[in-house]
């Protein structure tokens, strides 16, 4: 089966590819699972077992055993682990970086990436994402909330631009705001504590 190119960065091979390094190297003292690692990306274990093992053979990832469970992380020795994260930061980052600053926010319900970086993910444009659009739905505080997007651009290298919407307003679609955001693409942000 042939593999679709990764959309949001030309130097890699696949979306999975980029996801599964967005994991572990926006997060760098971490460990993961292959089976988390594979969720996250929304791949088969056997996909993500391969991306991990040509990582490992370039050895811009290690791994630990604990009992039969295979540990990864990034390796942070590697001489190309600024650049890598870099890269990653600017492409796949926002999938990584946002959902560990928001779960902890009292009132939100769902987070969305949406606009020109969920376009581009979901192959609807060419256009390279400036900034990061995240939508809030619930009622979140709006400090909080910049608190963490303040956060997510330092270690993004990018703006991150907030919008918010209650939860009444997105399950009823009774704005023209959610009805405009609801017929473009978007991506869920898991938000598991």
């Amino acid at each position: 089966m042939k593999v679709a190119a990764a959309k949001l960065s030309p130097l890699l091979k696949s979306d999975a590819q980029g996801l599964i390094l967005a994991e572990l190297f926006m997060n760098p003292a971490e460990f993961f699972t292959i089976t988390h690692l594979a969720e996250f990306a929304g791949v088969s274990l056997p996909t993500a077992m391969r991306e991990v093992d040509r990582l490992l053979d370039g050895q811009l990832v290690i791994q630990k055993a604990v009992g039969r469970a295979r540990l990864i992380q990034a390796n942070r020795q590697h001489l190309l682990f600024d650049s890598v994260s870099q890269i990653i930061a600017f492409s796949y980052g926002p999938a990584a970086v946002l959902p560990p600053l928001l779960v902890g926010l009292d009132g939100i319900d769902h987070a969305f990436l949406f606009g020109v970086w969920a376009a581009r993910l979901s192959r609807q444009t060419a256009a390279a994402p400036k900034e990061v659009d995240l939508l809030l739905i619930g009622n979140v505080s709006r400090i909080e909330a910049s608190r963490a997007a303040a956060k997510a651009e330092d270690l993004l290298g990018r703006e991150v631009n907030v919008q918010f919407a209650s939860a009444l307003a997105w399950k009823r679609e009774d704005t023209e705001f959610v009805q405009d955001i609801k017929s473009k693409p978007l991506v869920e942000l898991t938000l598991k504590p």
